[in-house]
């Protein structure tokens, strides 16, 4: 799931310096998915399963909501609400995904993810020009692997097919270097630091859960 909250077409001007601006969104990125790994190790130690409705509910129609919220909002604390809206949730929802994993093997894809994300982010303050053309290559081969795991829903055989899983890392690696290159093109406020963060947790997220099938040693099958 990777959704552009429309924060980096914004125009304005900078209410805050680039520093400043910088430290918000480690913040901000740093409360969410520190808050959705507290959650999830929390409900796992529940046992709590969540049913079809718990899933449409907590996976869907909350974090829209959220994500409506801070794409509608020039507020900063609404946009955070909004931000909580999809974290917390996620929190919920990733816990019985993230249990059927070792803790070791969770430890080393949150590794991996840090690595990846840290690495992905330098690249983009590099190679800027590069990492400005991807927008339309990568929403593109967004949507060919949404397709593939709707068509793994019904075709068993392709569930097995770790590729696919490869080529997600690969795809919300590079989405991680593409928005953090267009963070540093918009205005520095704090409202656009929380859209960031939101967009970014989502890269982020997703790229986790690919590398922790990719490493899975089909205990996920």
């Amino acid at each position: 799931m990777d959704i552009n909250t429309g924060v980096f077409e914004r125009q304005g001007y900078d209410t805050m310096s680039a520093r400043m601006f910088y430290l918000c969104l480690g913040l901000i990125m740093a409360w969410g998915l520190g808050g959705t790994a507290y959650l999830a190790s929390e409900v796992a130690k529940s046992g709590f399963q969540p049913g079809i409705a718990s899933i449409i509910i907590l996976g869907l129609v909350i974090p829209f909501i959220g994500i409506f919220m801070a794409i509608k909002s020039d507020n900063a604390l609404i946009s955070f609400i909004g931000y909580n809206m999809l974290t917390v949730p996620f929190g919920v929802i990733l816990s019985p995904i993230v249990n059927r994993y070792s803790p070791q093997l969770i430890q080393n894809a949150f590794m991996a993810t840090c690595c990846v994300t840290v690495t992905m982010m330098c690249l983009a303050v590099i190679f800027p020009r590069f990492f400005s053309q991807l927008g339309g290559v990568l929403f593109s081969a967004l949507i060919g692997l949404l397709a593939v795991r709707i068509l793994q829903v019904f075709i068993p055989s392709l569930q097995h097919m770790k590729f696919f899983d490869w080529l997600g890392a690969g795809i919300f690696s590079l989405y991680i270097g593409y928005d953090w290159y267009r963070a540093t093109e918009i205005a520095k406020t704090l409202d656009n630091a929380v859209d960031v963060a939101l967009d970014l947790y989502l890269d982020i997220i997703n790229l986790f859960l690919n590398l922790l099938r990719v490493m899975g040693s089909g205990s996920d099958d």
